[in-house]
């Protein structure tokens, strides 16, 4: 059956684009092709730097024909009293293209069934490719010329067949043909292509590969093969090079040796980060002075030249800073960071580095640091930022972390200390936090993330809709990451936060309150870091209920809630009698009806309940309340719920055989306590009311 072929082929589209406009014009096409009905069968899709192709088979001929029931007048328009068709009827009938012996007389009006006639797929395709094409989102656009239309660069030629015919179409004064071009410089006059299979031969003809898979491997199998020594191919790397290519050719440079004495950090970011070559290493894992560049065309010798002069200058520059930067110490560049502003209202740099230093040791305190982690932890917070002010991370603001983390080692700081300056930017919360530098790093990434949240919140930067410019999304979600991650038990970040906010206090800010606005943030982000999980789990076991608690502020809680409600909420009838407590207990408290909240089975005088089911209820919520306990602590889920659902007969007894609001004032206070303690031990477990019964409504 035929083949639909369409490609957009442009100026150089940045390597992040690339993939993306693949993938979202094919299911742009793709989808478009569902809502004309047209029936298709595979999609491919790839591209380079300079295209964008897709190709579906099987794609029918035309649109199926469609049988459409269309209400004409009411019967009391449509026929007159003799019952001949009035002039409304009959324009009716001509509007639709039918006679008047076609209509039928169903209720009250009378109705057609009309036959839309499909269009021809060609004629579709026509309007729904170049849709497809504007309808690709990047995160920048551009116009230029005399176009209106927005792309993120010039588009220079639009390939796009039919069944070995041109479909024609015209965006913005570009029209389609069956014409593509080779490589910008070795073979740039046009050739006709027909099919995917004629296109992707005559490009490779013409030195353009068009499948990132086949650049990706020439990449892998030639950059060994040139170097001298071990590249260093990291798999970003490695991608931006695919799409940053046509017809990939490794080429092996060298730098003047005298600039191995910059640290490593500054010779990698500059060759990977900056100018997308791999450094190489020697047997020893050091660096040597060489490097492989991926060109995608020129003289070979030509190009190592012209990488050799960039990078040597490059490095010049930075050994001018770095020498200028060695006849300083870190604490000179900390005092420099006095004239660095982190935000109008919320001070200098150098102010925060003391409240990250205070927070650190805060952080370290509450995931149970030793006495020397949690120094660790303050000098790490009061070195993190003092890079800022280097000569090196001004010419090269990458560096951030990785200088800081050099100087320090050379300013003899502890090893820890050094590793955490760095890993506040690099760790991967990914990793396994097993040693005392990743536990130094991950508690500098806790102080940063709380200091930046609990500054922004207080003085009124909440994220709003899609805006969140100073990433406080981000950084809420670098704090679960990271609770999730830590090895051992903590109490989460609504005491931290505090802290944090008392810091900037008495530094003289004015902050308003910020854990109603940080819960806010926290609450929005479980959703999709437990994408796996059910959403009205999820929501319970953040848990929102008259008690009142930040639960959401305690990450690894609201996990070990969720594993909980998974394994229980399949107890239908345990789900249902652990909602009573709270249900009557949130009508009381809605009502302003007096009972003890703090401490209620403590309080509790059992001969107040005036019930011997609620005597033998509270005896046994008592008993059941340390044991409940330790096993929250363990994290132990089938302790838990072994453990609640022995109070499950006993509360649906009390129910039966109690009336809890009753006139007298003592007696229902009594009854009300005993549920809300009753309600804060299956509170643990999570917020049942949130659990979505199946077939259940609500109301």
């Amino acid at each position: 059956m035929p083949e639909l072929l369409l490609e957009v082929g442009c100026e150089e589209l940045p390597p992040s684009f690339v993939r993306k406009g693949f993938e979202e014009l094919q299911a742009n096409v793709t989808s478009r092709l569902q809502e004309a009905g047209i029936s298709f069968g595979q999609s491919t899709a790839m591209g380079t730097p300079r295209r964008l192709i897709v190709q579906v088979l099987d794609v029918t001929e035309r649109q199926p024909d469609v049988q459409k029931e269309q209400r004409g007048p009411a019967l009391s328009v449509a026929y007159d009293s003799s019952g001949h068709p009035t002039r409304a009827l009959e324009g009716f009938c001509r509007g639709q293209g039918v006679n008047v012996d076609q209509v039928r007389k169903e209720a009250d009006h009378v109705w057609i069934t009309k036959t839309i006639h499909g269009k021809p797929t060609v004629k579709v395709l026509s309007e729904l490719l170049p849709e497809s094409i504007r309808a690709i989102t990047f995160d920048k656009g551009m116009r230029w010329g005399t176009h209106r239309m927005r792309f993120p660069r010039p588009i220079r030629w639009l390939l796009a067949s039919y069944n070995g015919a041109a479909v024609p179409f015209d965006m913005d004064g570009i029209t389609s043909g069956l014409q593509s071009r080779g490589h910008r410089l070795y073979f740039p006059e046009p050739f006709q292509a027909r099919s995917l299979q004629e296109l992707v031969t005559g490009l490779r003809e013409r030195q353009a590969e068009p499948d990132p898979a086949k650049r990706e491997q020439t990449i892998r199998d030639q950059t060994p093969k040139v170097a001298t020594g071990k590249p260093e191919m990291s798999p970003e790397l490695v991608q931006e090079n695919v799409f940053l290519t046509e017809w990939p050719t490794a080429t092996q440079g060298a730098f003047r040796e005298e600039f191995l004495e910059l640290p490593a950090p500054v010779l990698v970011t500059a060759m990977a980060k900056h100018e997308k070559f791999f450094p190489v290493r020697n047997s020893e894992g050091q660096l040597t002075n060489c490097f492989v560049s991926i060109r995608n065309g020129g003289v070979e010798d030509i190009v190592r030249n012209g990488n050799e002069w960039v990078l040597n200058a490059r490095f010049n520059d930075a050994k001018f800073f770095f020498d200028e930067d060695q006849k300083h110490s870190l604490e000179f560049f900390l005092e420099k960071t006095k004239g660095i502003i982190f935000q109008d209202r919320l001070g200098t740099i150098h102010q925060r580095a003391y409240r990250l230093a205070e927070l650190a040791m805060e952080v370290a305190k509450a995931t149970g640091a030793s006495e020397e982690e949690i120094e660790h932890a303050r000098q790490a917070g009061l070195y993190a930022k003092a890079d800022l002010s280097t000569g090196l991370v001004s010419e090269l603001p990458s560096l951030q972390g990785a200088i800081g983390s050099e100087y320090a080692r050379r300013d003899g700081l502890p090893d820890p200390v050094a590793w955490a300056i760095r890993g506040q930017y690099e760790l991967s919360l990914n990793e396994k936090i097993d040693c005392e530098g990743a536990r130094t790093a991950v508690r500098l990434i806790i102080a940063d993330q709380l200091d930046r949240l609990a500054g922004y919140l207080g003085i009124g930067q909440a994220p709003s809709g899609s805006s969140d410019p100073y990433g406080l999304r981000r950084a809420a979600t670098l704090l679960i990451e990271a609770a999730l991650r830590w090895p051992a038990r903590f109490d989460g970040y609504a005491e931290l936060a505090e802290r944090a906010r008392e810091s900037y206090l008495g530094q003289g800010a004015e902050l308003t309150p910020v854990i109603p606005a940080l819960s806010e943030i926290f609450a929005s982000r479980y959703e999709a870091i437990f994408e796996s999980a059910r959403h009205d789990l999820v929501e319970a076991a953040v848990r929102h209920d008259y008690v009142g608690q930040a639960d959401e502020l305690d990450p690894q809680g609201v996990r070990f809630r969720l594993k909980v409600l998974e394994q229980i909420s399949i107890d239908v009838a345990f789900v249902q009698t652990a909602t009573r407590p709270q249900n009557i207990v949130t009508a009381a408290v809605n009502k302003g009806i007096a009972f003890a909240f703090p401490n209620p089975l403590q309080t509790l005088s059992l001969k107040a309940l005036q019930s011997a089911d609620g005597e033998k209820l509270a005896k046994l919520a008592s008993g059941a309340a340390p044991a409940i306990g330790n096993a929250v602590n363990a994290e132990k889920p089938g302790e838990l719920i072994s453990h609640l659902k022995k109070l499950e007969a006993p509360v649906n007894q009390f129910f039966d055989t109690t009336m809890v609001m009753v006139e007298e004032e003592d007696i229902r206070a009594a009854r009300l306590s005993l549920l809300h303690g009753v309600h804060l031990l299956f509170r643990e477990a999570g917020d049942f009311s949130k659990v979505v019964i199946p077939g259940a409504t609500t109301k």
